[in-house]
C-alpha cells in the first residue's frame, strides 16, 4: 500500500480561503482609508491657504511639525521624523554624491 498523504479537509480549505479573503479585504480597506485621508489633507490644505494665505498656513505647519517632533511618545517622534525625511527626499532630493542625512539618532 503506497504512502499517500491524506487530502486536506474541506473545512480547512474553506478556513484558509476565508483568511486569504480577509487579508485581501484588509489591504483594500487600508489603501482606501489612506487615499481618503490623503484627499482630505489636500482639501484641508487648499482650504487653509485659501482662507488664511500661504504664510499663515506655513506657520501652522511649522508649529504642528515642532509639536509632533517634541511629542512625549518616542514612536510618534520617530514616525514623524521618518515621514518628514521621506517628504524632504521626494521634494528636495539629495544632490549626487551627498551622503549626509538627518536620522532619529541625530535627534538626541
Amino acid at each position: 500500500m503506497p504512502n499517500e498523504q491524506p487530502s486536506p479537509h474541506p473545512l480547512n480549505e474553506r478556513l484558509e480561503q476565508s483568511f486569504r479573503d480577509a487579508d485581501q479585504a484588509r489591504e483594500e480597506l487600508t489603501e482606501s482609508l489612506a487615499n481618503s485621508v490623503a484627499a482630505n489633507c489636500d482639501l484641508l490644505h487648499h482650504g487653509l491657504v485659501g482662507a488664511k494665505g500661504l504664510e499663515v498656513t506655513t506657520e501652522m505647519y511649522r508649529h504642528l511639525l515642532a509639536r509632533l517632533l517634541r511629542h512625549s511618545s518616542g514612536e510618534v517622534r520617530n514616525q514623524t521624523l521618518a515621514q518628514f525625511n521621506e517628504s524632504i527626499e521626494k521634494f528636495w532630493p539629495r544632490a549626487k554624491g551627498s551622503t549626509s542625512s538627518f536620522t532619529a539618532a541625530d535627534d538626541h
